[in-house]
């Protein structure tokens, strides 16, 4: 790259020729960057809170302060290599994000942040080829490969040199370094000086946002104002430059304030629970044929249907939510347990405080193995609280579990495990989380072999019923009349084991005292199976209609003790916040409303209740919104005053999201003690 030649001119000088391409490359980058970028916000159909197009990012001049400091370090290395290295580095990295993105944007309304690399290698197990925006992909890889191809024909074409004196070579690199820096820090500062405040502090976490560059709370509308290098260079910063908690104390105190005593005199006081997070579980899955047991939970008089529940979450995030309720965005549950957070208020914690059983016993069950998503180190007596923990290791059945996909049907490993189950000889809470029902549909499962064959037997009453009776849309083609078939198939083990768990608790006389909570994590998005039968855009984040789920609950106690009058809940929005609540409630445990999201369907304030999912968006039944200022109205007749309502309870989550936040990182636990 570089040459030294003598030349006489009066004296002898020595200078230096340089290959042009070293002085493009740079602008190159810079060019290239904003394209992709381009690519990016337009292919995923960006739109500003008025409703127009965006092309890039509201806040650029962060983008374009960190791309001219990259441009800078590519100019200032001397090597060809190392320079081709970091081109190719951070547009590489550019182009692979915008791929991931569109793919993350497409399903989930949602883009990867490296919060969610936390997760590890247990998040994209479940990640199948259905997922993957292929136009995204295709789009992109074309405008990288132009690029590639336009960088490399440059690279050949552009043989001519320029020369410079030897002794100017440093101070010329190091001005044009620097000029590059300045001017990127520069923009940088004056973009962070423009940022949006608020108008009060009432409105801060909704309307500012210089908060919004601090804490991301609306992870995609960051994205959306702050560009790909603006978001993803802070988060960097955000996960170096750890804001500590200056007075431990108030958050202490936080924690104290917001302390509820037990109350004996509730209804299920004392009594066993057995909760059962069911993957996947729509509303369509159940009926008369293929879910009997199901069906007649959801219509008998000893069941509480809640026909407005809603939920948007991961799997794990719906678990930790009705374990713990107030959960951290920001940190895993095993981050907390690090650091000392002692979960005195999570589900089990509060079921053992409340009991006066000397042997009452906590027990949580899954059909994996304990190291998916860490639960064998989150789940025990030293993290969320469980005493007993069940994995496919204690599984001592006939069938083989091969691994992801590959399951045994929840329904034999229940039956395996009743004994642990249902004790009869002391109080117990039981929480199960399915894994038989996950998905993927696409592909036959030798432990559903049963279950085909009841479907196939049920079809034709169950499609004449399924058109005659519901709003849904029965699958024609063969594909999509596959995946519903392994689905019910999924759901009718489901059923079976529901159906076991009953009996066994009839015949072991806790009919009396033990209640089933049941209820969804998220719709059946595997295989886009749920936006087919209920006729909605994938695109269409804003129906809530498609994170409408089930949750039942039965209780025969609870039916005698209200005389009969045991009506279905149907009109009141809950979502997965309302669950542990609910539970405190009925059950008398005492709880924590400053660490509580959420709140008891049976009291007033369930009117306040307002969805955030960890994926994008937060809503009710009829009102949906990415950043609480835009809101989309889903359903008829909702008034301003509702709106407001809406707004004011997001705000209040949001406020009290910061505090829990600090809490898990500082291990911070309140001074009361149960």
């Amino acid at each position: 790259m570089i040459q030294s030649n003598k030349i006489l001119e009066g004296e002898m000088k020595e200078t230096y020729e340089v290959d042009i391409y070293r002085v493009f490359l740079p602008i190159l980058f810079i060019g290239f960057a904003i394209i992709l970028e381009l690519v990016n916000f337009l292919y995923l159909g960006f739109t500003n809170s008025e409703g127009n197009v965006m092309a890039l990012p509201t806040y650029f001049l962060f983008d374009l302060g960190i791309i001219l400091i990259i441009a800078g370090f590519i100019y200032l290395v001397t090597n060809k290599i190392a320079m081709n290295v970091l081109f190719y580095f951070f547009l590489g990295f550019q182009f692979f994000m915008n791929i991931v993105n569109s793919t993350m944007y497409k399903v989930f309304g949602d883009i990867l942040s490296f919060d969610l690399l936390k997760l590890g290698a247990e998040a994209t197990t479940a990640i199948t080829a259905d997922f993957i925006d292929w136009i995204g992909v295709l789009i992109n890889v074309l405008v990288f490969g132009v690029m590639v191809a336009v960088t490399i024909v440059f690279q050949k074409k552009a043989k001519k040199k320029i020369s410079y004196n030897k002794m100017s070579i440093p101070s010329i690199f190091l001005v044009v370094f620097m000029l590059f820096q300045v001017t990127g820090f520069g923009v940088f500062g004056i973009e962070t000086n423009s940022l949006q405040v608020a108008a009060s502090e009432a409105t801060e976490i909704e309307t500012s946002d210089v908060y919004l560059w601090e804490n991301f709370q609306f992870k995609l509308d960051a994205y959306k104002k702050f560009g790909h290098y603006g978001f993803y260079t802070k988060s960097v910063l955000n996960l170096i430059f750890k804001e500590e908690a200056e007075d431990m104390q108030e958050y202490v105190d936080f924690i104290d304030e917001g302390y509820v005593a037990k109350d004996e005199n509730a209804d299920l006081y004392g009594d066993n629970l057995i909760v059962i997070l069911c993957e996947s579980l729509d509303w369509y899955a159940i009926d008369p044929y293929n879910t009997p047991t199901l069906w007649r939970l959801s219509n008998g008089d000893d069941t509480i249907v809640f026909n407005e529940f809603y939920a948007r979450n991961r799997t794990n995030h719906s678990e930790n939510i009705t374990l713990l309720d107030g959960v951290s965005k920001n940190h895993l549950v095993g981050t907390a347990v690090d650091s000392g957070y002692n979960f005195q208020y999570s589900l089990p914690n509060l079921f053992k405080s409340a009991s006066e059983d000397e042997n009452v016993s906590t027990s949580y069950f899954h059909a994996n193995y304990g190291s998916f998503y860490n639960r064998d180190y989150t789940h025990g007596v030293n993290g969320i609280g469980f005493d007993n923990l069940f994995f496919i290791d204690d599984y001592t059945g006939e069938q083989s579990f091969g691994g992801f996909g590959e399951w045994i049907n929840d329904s034999d490993f229940v039956s395996n495990l009743i004994d642990e189950f249902l004790p009869t000889d002391h109080q117990f809470l039981t929480y199960f989380t399915t894994v038989s029902t996950h998905g993927s549909y696409d592909y036959y499962q030798a432990n559903l072999e049963e279950f085909y064959q009841i479907f196939d037997s049920n079809y034709e009453e169950f499609s004449t019923w399924f058109t005659e009776n519901t709003n849904y849309i029965l699958p024609e083609n063969e594909s999509d009349l596959g995946q519903l078939r392994r689905y019910k198939s999924a759901m009718i083990d489901f059923d079976r084991m529901v159906e076991t768990l009953i009996n066994e608790i009839d015949a072991r006389g806790l009919t009396d005292n033990t209640s089933i909570l049941l209820f969804a994590d998220h719709n059946s998005y595997y295989s886009n199976l749920c936006y087919k039968i209920k006729g909605v855009e994938k695109s269409d984040y804003s129906n809530t209609y498609i994170n409408n789920i089930p949750m039942l609950l039965y209780s025969p106690k609870l039916y005698n003790l209200w005389g009969g009058e045991f009506s279905k809940i149907e009109n009141t929005f809950c979502s997965t916040y309302d669950i542990l609540p609910t539970i405190c409630d009925l059950y008398g445990l005492p709880s924590n409303s400053n660490l509580f999201q959420g709140n008891s369907v049976f009291s007033d304030d369930i009117e306040n209740s307002v969805f955030v999912s960890n994926l994008s968006g937060m809503f009710t039944n009829n009102i949906f919104s990415f950043n609480i200022s835009d809101v989309y109205i889903v359903g008829e007749n909702v008034t301003e005053e509702e709106i407001s309502k809406f707004k004011a309870n997001a705000n209040l989550y949001w406020k009290k999201q910061a505090y829990i936040e600090v809490i898990w990182t500082e291990g911070i636990n309140g001074s009361l003690v149960f």
